[in-house]
């Protein structure tokens, strides 16, 4: 039976060490059937075959992003865009623009909000309360562990001082007990966030088939996804049989120190729960905070004497119930930030009974001194990263990150190019809606080590930058050996998934700097054309 789709006159990079290029390829039901030269692959086509000309673009497997919140970034993505607004004049004026569009009652949220637009004030409500207007407001901050509300919102939720919460959660208040509207982590920000009005069923729906297509024009399609739980699970076979499911999506359930125990022996027995582009068979658990706060976990504490505590009261209670998920056969992803969380969230895996067994990841990694960079390839444990992440880190440390940290810890910041020619296994996302998921921003930071469109260029730390081939493997083939896929997706070889994305040109030879517009022609995800230029 002759292929349904090819593609021919392309440059492809396969990522398959045994045939490392080709120039065509053709895939029935989903799955490749031919890769090799042109006429290799039209022996495989008939009338029948649509055949896709590339005209000499190239064609990759298709891209994953290997941290993500899809579900979580959709919605956010309804309201405020704070992304690069940096300062208090722009942040008030962004903010009264909003409310007189949305008018006086109705809350107001937005998302991105980097620290720096505060220029170095301790936030207080009192900055926003005029902008904000008589409603109630809550802002994330970019990287989703600080919350800031207005007066109103207070009100509204009964805030009133400080509270006891089940986690390392702090409700910020002043030196008369009184709430500041600053929310460190996310059972503080529950506070306030339990009050505000949900969309309905279908909106949401809507917004993740929107967002799965705007993603899928940007040649992604897979993903990670990091805060999964039962209610997600429902949205994906309902996205799956509304046919809106344009990527594979691998769901990782969050495990709180909150999740009732009723919860997690419920979790335990799901591992086995799939579609067909959708799997919920890992675990995320998060072990400390951020840097720019306070409420990572460091071997020493910041310039402000914080960051000496985990985000588990009871670190036991972690090892118990990231163990049980273990013996299950989940694999595990576990949020850490510090120096001390990556070193401890390595000996915990360490002492599982046969080790992580490759199965098992740490999410960002942002600092870490040579010896635990040094353990990752022979422990087997996945460093997952997101170079692009490197844009709110200024060259000269002038940003809120870089002046909480001493010198040493500051040059070793996201050691991706580190941690790859150690022979680790290296992952690479956006972490979205923490920061863009467009995969170029990410190519882009991931070889300069600093974001496109910064004002004081230069990179961020002085540890090695990752190679385009590296880029690029990071966001294919390591992707699927990361959660144990690397027989079904990852390359483009025959018997593999036909999830394929054609650029306009090679984003492995260009520089990093033209690959920024570069345009993505077409995405195959499952053998589906999701985007066509």
């Amino acid at each position: 039976m002759a292929a349904q789709f090819a593609i021919v006159n392309a440059h492809i990079r396969t990522m398959n060490p045994a045939q490392p290029t080709a120039s065509a390829v053709a895939w029935s039901d989903g799955r490749i059937v031919a890769v090799g030269t042109d006429s290799e692959v039209r022996e495989y086509c008939d009338a029948t075959t649509v055949i896709n000309d590339a005209k000499g673009a190239t064609v990759t497997p298709g891209l994953t992003d290997g941290h993500q919140h899809l579900l979580q970034g959709a919605i956010f993505a309804q309201g405020l865009n704070l992304d690069r607004v940096n300062s208090l004049t722009d942040l008030r004026e962004k903010i009264a623009a909003e409310r007189r569009r949305i008018g006086p009652d109705v809350w107001l949220l937005g998302f991105a909000l980097e620290y720096a637009a505060f220029e170095g004030a301790k936030y207080h409500h009192e900055l926003l309360n005029d902008a904000a207007g008589q409603g109630p407001m809550f802002l994330y901050a970019l990287d989703v562990h600080t919350g800031f509300v207005n007066a109103r919102a207070l009100e509204i939720s009964g805030v009133t001082g400080p509270m006891q919460l089940e986690d390392a959660s702090i409700v910020v208040v002043d030196e008369a007990d009184r709430p500041t509207g600053e929310l460190l982590e996310m059972a503080a920000m529950q506070t306030v966030l339990k009050n505000v009005p949900q969309p309905t069923h279908d909106q949401k729906l809507d917004w993740y088939a929107k967002t799965i297509a705007d993603q899928n024009a940007l040649g992604i399609t897979e993903i990670h996804m990091m805060d999964g739980d039962f209610s997600s699970i429902a949205a994906l076979r309902e996205l799956e049989d509304r046919g809106d499911l344009g990527m594979r999506v691998l769901q990782h359930h969050f495990i709180y120190p909150y999740t009732p125990d009723e919860e997690v022996a419920e979790l335990l027995q799901t591992h086995s729960t799939r579609g067909r582009l959708w799997q919920a068979d890992g675990v995320k658990f998060m072990l400390d905070g951020v840097i720019d706060t306070g409420t990572a976990w460091l071997e020493e504490p910041d310039s402000h004497g914080e960051g000496t505590e985990s985000m588990w009261p009871d670190i036991d209670l972690y090892f118990a119930r990231a163990r049980a998920f273990h013996d299950k056969g989940f694999r595990i992803a576990t949020h850490a930030i510090g120096d001390r969380a990556v070193r401890e969230v390595l000996d915990f895996y360490d002492s599982l009974p046969g080790g992580s067994q490759g199965r098992h990841r740490i999410e960002h990694i942002e600092t870490s001194p040579d010896s635990t960079v040094a353990r990752f390839a022979p422990e087997r444990v996945t460093a997952s990263m997101q170079p692009i992440h490197v844009r709110w880190v200024a060259h000269d440390l002038s940003d809120p990150w870089s002046q909480r940290l001493d010198a040493n810890r500051c040059a070793h910041a996201w050691r991706s190019g580190d941690l790859f020619a150690s022979g680790a296994l290296v992952v690479l996302g956006s972490d979205w809606p923490v920061a863009p998921y467009d995969p170029r921003m990410g190519f882009f930071a991931a070889q300069r080590r600093r974001a496109h469109d910064v004002t004081n260029p230069g990179p961020v730390g002085t540890t090695r930058a990752l190679t385009g081939e590296q880029t690029l493997a990071g966001y294919t083939v390591n992707a699927a050996m990361a959660v144990g896929a690397s027989q079904d997706r990852g390359m483009v070889k025959v018997g593999m998934a036909a999830d394929l994305v054609t650029w306009q040109d090679d984003p492995v030879e260009v520089a990093p700097e033209d690959i920024i517009d570069m345009p993505i022609v077409q995405t195959v995800s499952a053998g589906r054309v999701v985007h066509q230029a």
